[in-house]
């Protein structure tokens, strides 16, 4: 309460202190000097159509009645409550879509007007800055109490906005918005230097706020001339600390790949204009030479993705890579990263457009395997290709109060185009049936428990006792036992003598491809018990069980056939044009009732976000827009309708019905889709018959322009091979997680065995077209366990003792 009293009397105190109001517009982003040459190159032709896209937006948002048009009087209504989400988490998220709409709205406006000279725009655009001052105050309880980063991104909306919009107001109204700016960042710099709050010194809202802070303060330099170089420089104390914390010497972040682009994305845009208005050089932290390893040797072979680790999702990088390229040392291999992996539809890529030279990872010398030791992750490759292989194992620390997952331990392998073992992505609860605990990830249950719970201010600790490379072979030891027994907050787990998990990446060698080997030296106590040795999958996997062995082919397409909105469709259309085709589909219904249409969809289009959308129409009623994931992968998703993906069923009574998938956007897949009864839980391939009526899209009424499209099965499988020393029961089921996030299904390879100890091995083999299955056999020798592995030229042999430090040897 003393806080909150103090920083409103602050924030009040600012309304006088102004000095001088007639801003020097714009200043932070770029100089009005610059703005000939930022109009020619947005309308090249390298940028014509991102910037036609800008101006559309901006008018959209200007324009009374227009889709998307953002009226003053109430600039940001609250979205409705997912029905997964507590009130609680419900209302401290308000803050981050409040800021997140104000920095989409004054981009486009800001930049639409300062390059079009278009009134409208201005006059528009500065009146949301104001409207957002005088109603969303940082004193305002949805703002103030709402999660910290929410403020960070209302900083970044108003220091874009100020920067580029404030010559539209008057001196009285630029006074205001000044006062309340201030305020803003006097709350940022004493709830930042709060050692009690959770996200202090490492959690990524240290790189949200300190730059987007920084930036106001540089937008406010002609209001509060005598602020500047205090509000700058405690900016770049918080910067700085937080870049030294949140990443370990290696360049890893502590956090994932994809919070690290949400910290870096302010971080960069401050240092940016910093260096632009003559201050310090942010780029010179050794962090910016190390972290394009990191991304490096995260990115998935042959995609534009990152390994999904620790609450990060299977993401690009934003726009921060390709001004990393221009600015930070390893400029190159930035380029690079952003040209395989970035995207971005904001004016930023017209700003920060340069002409560095890509240098690819081994141009640019980046190992093909690395031991992040502050994080606690060990990776390997063979390569960086489509038909390359990538191996990884986590254990680290947990660093209060960052994300984290019950996930030590965990192994992910990617490689020859496909997803093999996976990772859930995204989890930040401590629910018991969440997708961030350990049923969601590849490691060992115990009677049906595992590791203590994490997520949400929980956590628990790993460690990686050895790491080894050479030429042969990658090897590391992940010690599990603490995370097994307690997080830090003291809740217990499963309990364990002790859990640790040795593993291999065998490097491509003669006639042999690369692969895995995963020995499990876990123990709970001198009594038999049943563990479960699980390994999560990608959906669009064939599963083949065997005596000890599994076969995994992956599927393109369900049928082998999927259905699209052809590329050359119209960009976007707003509603239905019969010209455009249609997939249409009869439905008997058996029983009447409230259906859920599920589908199974994707887009591979360069910028997933303008490709992600279909019309859904049942029988003659309104077609639906439908904001399908935006996803490269095929991802099961219920039908919702417009872009708030409001939750929709569809009353059918017993008899014939049609349903209709008709184009929005073009590039939108459709593999197919089931009309069912189940509203929470998607389905997973093959769904049965009794789940409802399924259908393949090719099996529809498939008009032009909309395609039907054969694809043919891929020849790579993966063939793993498990021991125990009680027989393993093999077997594949679905994990449908319970938490906020809504309905998933995560399938999941388990092997399970009744014993004291069970010392499990397992053999990853990703097998490339044409490449024979090579003979694997286990046997138990006096002194150890064997592990032979023979390919036509060759034999790869594994031993580990039975006793002692049961330290593996490969040769």
């Amino acid at each position: 309460m003393t806080s909150r009293l103090f920083l409103s009397v602050s924030c009040l105190a600012f309304v006088g202190s102004a000095t001088r109001v007639e801003a020097e517009s714009p200043c932070m982003l770029f100089r009005r000097a610059d703005i000939p040459a930022l109009r020619a190159r947005a309308e090249s032709t390298e940028y014509a159509a991102l910037w036609a896209s800008i101006v559309r937006q901006a008018e959209a948002l200007s324009t009374p009645g227009a889709p998307g048009y953002a009226d003053p009087a109430d600039p940001y209504p609250a979205p409705a409550k997912s029905a997964y989400m507590d009130q609680s988490r419900h209302d401290m998220l308000l803050v981050h879509r409040i800021g997140g709409q104000l920095t989409q709205r004054m981009e486009a406006l800001g930049f639409a007007y300062q390059l079009t000279g278009r009134e409208e725009f201005g006059r528009h655009g500065a009146a949301l800055l104001l409207a957002t001052t005088e109603t969303y105050p940082v004193t305002l309880p949805v703002v103030s109490k709402g999660f910290a980063g929410g403020r960070g991104d209302i900083m970044r909306g108003l220091a874009v906005g100020y920067d580029l919009l404030s010559e539209r107001l008057d001196t009285d109204q630029r006074r205001t918005v000044a006062a309340v700016c201030a305020g803003y960042i006097e709350f940022f710099r004493e709830e930042f230097e709060n050692p009690k709050s959770w996200w202090y010194r490492v959690h990524n809202y240290n790189g949200v706020n300190g730059g987007a802070a920084g930036c106001l303060a540089l937008a406010l330099k002609d209001a509060y001339p005598d602020k500047i170089d205090e509000w700058t420089t405690h900016s770049r104390q918080i910067i700085d600390r937080w870049l030294t914390a949140a990443f370990d010497a290696e360049g890893a972040f502590m956090e994932g790949v994809g919070y690290s682009g949400y910290g870096l994305s302010n971080t960069v845009l401050f240092g940016d204009a910093l260096r632009r208005n003559g201050g310090p050089n942010l780029f010179e932290h050794p962090t910016f030479r190390a972290l394009p390893n990191y991304y490096a040797l995260s990115l998935l072979p042959g995609e534009k993705v990152f390994d999904a680790r620790n609450d990060s999702n299977y993401v690009g990088l934003n726009v921060t890579a390709l001004k990393l390229a221009d600015v930070g040392p390893n400029g190159g291999l930035y380029r690079w990263l952003w040209d395989q992996t970035g995207s971005d539809n904001s004016f930023l890529r017209i700003l920060w457009h340069n002409t560095v030279p890509p240098l690819d990872p081994v141009a640019a010398g980046v190992p093909t395997a690395m031991h992040f030791r502050g994080r606690g992750l060990c990776a390997w490759r063979s390569g960086w290709n489509r038909g390359d292989v990538m191996f990884s194992i986590e254990a680290g620390p947990y660093l209060p109060v960052t994300h984290n997952q019950a996930d030590k331990g965990h192994f992910t392998l990617y490689g020859l185009g496909f997803r093999w073992a996976t990772d859930p992505g995204y989890a930040n609860e401590h629910g018991p049936k969440g997708r961030g605990q350990v049923l969601a990830h590849s490691c060992v249950l115990i009677d049906g428990k595992g590791q203590a719970l994490s997520g949400a201010g929980w956590g628990t600790n790993g460690v990686i006792r050895r790491y080894e490379n050479c030429t042969r072979y990658g090897y590391a030891l992940t010690d599990c036992t603490e995370a097994y027994n307690r997080n830090n907050a003291g809740k217990p787990g499963a309990g364990a003598d002790h859990v640790l998990r040795h593993t291999f990446f065998v490097y491509p060698h003669a006639d042999a491809p690369a692969y895995a080997i995963v020995l499990d030296d876990i123990r709970k106590d001198d009594q038999p018990h049943e563990f479960a040795w699980q390994m999560m999958l990608a959906d669009g996997m064939a599963v083949a069980l065997g005596d000890g062995r599994a076969v995994l082919k992956p599927y393109d397409a369900s049928g082998n056939a999927y259905v699209e909105t052809p590329p050359t469709t119209p960009e976007t259309l707003n509603a239905v044009d019969p010209q455009q085709g249609a997939c249409r589909f009869d439905l008997d219904v058996s029983a009447a009732g409230e259906y859920t249409i599920w589908a199974r969809v994707r887009t591979l289009a360069e910028e997933t976000g303008k490709s992600d959308s279909f019309f859904v129409q049942m029988d003659d009623g309104k077609p639906l827009a439908w904001h399908m994931p935006g996803k490269r992968t095929w991802t099961w998703s219920r039908v919702t309708s417009g872009p708030g993906q409001d939750a929709v069923s569809f009353k059918l009574g017993a008899g014939r019905h049609t349903l209709a998938f008709l184009p929005r956007e073009p590039g939108a897949q459709l593999d197919c889709l089931l009309v069912t009864l189940e509203r929470e839980k998607p389905p997973s391939l093959p769904v049965p018959a009794a789940a409802g009526l399924f259908f393949e899209a090719e099996a529809g009424v498939v008009t032009a322009p909309m395609r039907s499209v054969r694809c043919d099965p891929p020849e790579a499988r993966l063939v793993v091979r498990i021991h125990a020393d009680s027989a393993p029961v093999l077997s594949t089921d679905v994990f449908a997680p319970e938490d906020y996030h809504g309905p998933a299904a995560f399938p999941r390879l388990r092997a399970v065995a009744q014993t004291v100890t069970p010392n499990f091995m397992a053999v990853l083999l990703p097998l490339p077209a044409g490449v024979k299955e090579p003979d694997v056999s286990f046997s138990s020798e006096p002194t150890a366990r064997a592990l032979r592995i023979a390919w036509p030229g060759h034999e790869d042999v594994l031993t580990w003792p039975h006793d002692g430090a049961r330290e593996p040897e490969f040769r």
